[in-house]
């Protein structure tokens, strides 16, 4: 009797874990086989930063770069899927010639970018907001990507990322030896590199778990792998990441109210 109780548990712990398979969470994308990605500028929600801490410079250059350093690594992860994507410098021209709004991007009518440009789908980047408090520098980050030929979200993500920001006995950042080396290879400040180190951190999580690209041979192998649930809280943590489900009603609990 032991035995079957235990069997029955472990049968139910399996099934509680069990993730949406890449063939349900992602049908769209099996169905339209998109194989060009533009990259559309990032929509950056997070406080009006010039008005509210006009003269905190460091502050607003650390939440400025890791804005643009979110669009300008989010087509890495898609170009490893074997995806065609747009470059920063042609998505910034695109967006200027089609002023699409963002309302639009996320909810409207986006044929025009396939007709005009040969797009199959647009990835809109969204900050909600960044937070700074208990030791952690927290981002509240939306992925969608939509298709040019339906309209329809081909993949809709939230994410709660956080990374640990260690202190010393006075309270004083700690310089750990990962964000000191990527603070030099790009030349920034401690600050600003955690948080672009994050960022980046994320968009290879979050893009990379999207199907193979149609053009290479593990597109329909792909399809029976885990998909990623629609809420990820992501924490990075002493060199490596701690990936959960999220609730909608955490993230949205923290990010909008």
């Amino acid at each position: 009797m032991k035995k079957i109780l235990l069997i029955a548990m472990a049968a139910l712990t399996l099934a509680g874990c069990k993730s949406e398979k890449k063939i349900t969470s992602y049908g769209d994308i099996y169905a339209e086989r998109p194989t060009t990605i533009y990259v559309a500028p990032v929509q950056d929600k997070s406080e009006r930063r010039v008005e509210k801490y006009p003269t905190d410079v460091a502050y607003n250059n650390e939440l400025n770069s890791a804005c643009a350093y979110l669009f300008q690594t989010a087509g890495a992860p898609l170009k490893k899927k074997g995806y065609y994507v747009i470059g920063p410098v042609a998505s910034k021209e695109i967006a200027t010639m089609t002023n699409l709004s963002d309302k639009q991007l996320r909810n409207g009518e986006i044929e025009v970018l396939g007709k005009d440009y040969g797009i199959d789908a647009v990835l809109v980047l969204t900050i909600h907001g960044w937070k700074d408090a208990n030791g952690k520098k927290t981002a509240y980050l939306e992925y969608q990507l939509r298709s040019t030929k339906s309209n329809v979200d081909l993949m809709h993500t939230w994410v709660l990322a956080t990374k640990e920001v260690s202190t010393n006995l006075k309270g004083d950042p700690i310089k750990l030896q990962n964000d000191v080396r990527f603070a030099k290879e790009y030349d920034m400040d401690n600050g600003t590199a955690q948080r672009c180190f994050l960022v980046e951190k994320v968009n290879d999580y979050i893009l990379r778990n999207l199907p193979t690209s149609s053009q290479r041979r593990q597109f329909e192998k792909d399809q029976y792998r885990a998909a990623n649930p629609s809420y990820i809280k992501y924490s990075w943590v002493d060199g490596g990441a701690d990936v959960k489900e999220c609730s909608a009603e955490e993230y949205e609990s923290q990010a909008f109210l």
